[in-house]
């Protein structure tokens, strides 16, 4: 069973893997045995979602108020620091799932979800764009915290809601944020919780990716990731008309063709909320081009017509996929195209789910987990360190 140091605390807890009821999906396997938290924890501040320092006394205390429904998180890495990790606690577990109206019931909830949606649907594009998970983890911390549920995912970088404040927020970084958004939806998967401005904290830019300059950093070459997947949907056909990149107009949800990257595109201020839609505008011509384009080749799937469309029209803009090569069979507008994998790249990475299941139809609730959750504690309390992984559920 690893172990989990907390240096704040200078105390050192073992963590017992959760083996979530009804669920047998993997998680991606540890690769430490101790994991080191440093002197303080974070928190996501009301309002703007900026994340600031907690104490480990005052991280203790969590749970206790029904009004808590931020998740006090961490980075934390392994003893030999190649590795470095997100931590994602409940506290006090007794008393913050307890009453199942409150917020903090509604946090352990989108903890789980997040948790279950992973292994069953992101593990293909885990480490891609999304991070890798390890699963749920239960320790039990005495007078700090109680019974406490742990969520150990890789550590991803700083939040765009963060880089967005600041130089970071450059054209080729959002262009990167929106490709990685588009990467979710081909893949077939719906983030759910991304409308608001403070919902950027979804999404991630590793800005201590190792071999990037400064220069790199601005310029849009940073790995990008999506996290907090408790609202997430599969089964998405992505019918978006445009890309996710600068536009000439403003477009309504109905004319780019999905919702959410609807929002996407007005989060990261892609449209021209001065300029409505007309014939003269380029934005215009893109969707009609779209269109026509999938009339005339009605054998091609929407994803092969938004590739020939941002090769046509968006040649300039960085390409959705670098690994595919799009070429055309003439110069005409609406020539055939063909696309074939780039040799230079090892492998093709293009995502797409492969199962048939939808999270909406899951059977197991978070109600029957939370009785499960129940069982698993008296067995963490009685399970001594020394003894082996015990399966809790």
């Amino acid at each position: 069973m690893p172990k989990i140091f907390f240096t704040g605390l200078d105390c050192e807890y073992t963590a017992t893997y959760w083996n979530l009821p009804k669920h047998n999906e993997p998680f991606e396997p540890l690769p430490t045995d101790t994991i080191v938290v440093p002197h303080s924890l974070l928190i996501n501040r009301a309002g703007d979602r900026i994340p600031h320092e907690v104490t480990f006394e005052q991280a203790g205390h969590w749970g206790y108020e029904e009004g808590h429904c931020a998740v006090i998180y961490g980075q934390a890495h392994s003893v030999d620091g190649s590795t470095t990790f997100c931590l994602r606690f409940i506290l006090n577990v007794g008393v913050s799932t307890r009453n199942r109206e409150s917020l903090t019931w509604h946090t352990y909830v989108r903890l789980l979800k997040d948790a279950r949606f992973h292994s069953k649907y992101l593990t293909k594009a885990e480490g891609v764009f999304v991070p890798l998970h390890y699963g749920l983890w239960l320790m039990e911390t005495g007078d700090w915290a109680g019974n406490v549920i742990c969520s150990i995912t890789q550590w991803c970088g700083k939040s765009w809601n963060e880089l967005s404040r600041t130089d970071m927020n450059t054209e080729a970084n959002r262009i990167l944020v929106g490709r990685t958004m588009e990467l979710l939806h081909d893949y077939g998967v719906t983030h759910g919780g991304i409308v608001y401005p403070a919902d950027r904290r979804h999404l991630i830019l590793d800005v201590d990716a190792p071999g990037l300059s400064r220069a790199d950093l601005l310029n849009g070459k940073a790995p990008c990731y999506i996290v907090d997947f408790g609202d997430a949907r599969t089964r998405h056909a992505c019918t978006r008309r445009v890309p996710v990149l600068p536009l000439d107009a403003l477009l309504f949800p109905k004319q780019v063709g999905c919702a959410e990257l609807a929002d996407v595109l007005e989060l990261l201020e892609f449209m021209d909320n001065s300029r409505k839609l007309s014939p003269d505008s380029d934005t215009y011509k893109a969707l009609e081009w779209y269109d026509e384009y999938s009339r005339r080749f009605p054998h091609l799937k929407a994803s092969d017509v938004r590739l020939a469309q941002r090769a046509k029209l968006f040649k300039d803009m960085p390409p959705l996929y670098p690994e595919l090569i799009v070429s055309f069979e003439g110069p005409e507008p609406y020539s055939k195209m063909f696309l074939e994998i780039d040799p230079d790249w090892d492998e093709e990475t293009v995502l797409s789910v492969d199962s048939a299941d939808d999270p909406r139809a899951d059977s197991t609730s978070p109600e029957t987990v939370a009785d499960h959750l129940d069982v698993a504690i008296d067995k963490l309390r009685d399970t001594e360190p020394e003894d082996p992984v015990v399966a809790l559920a």
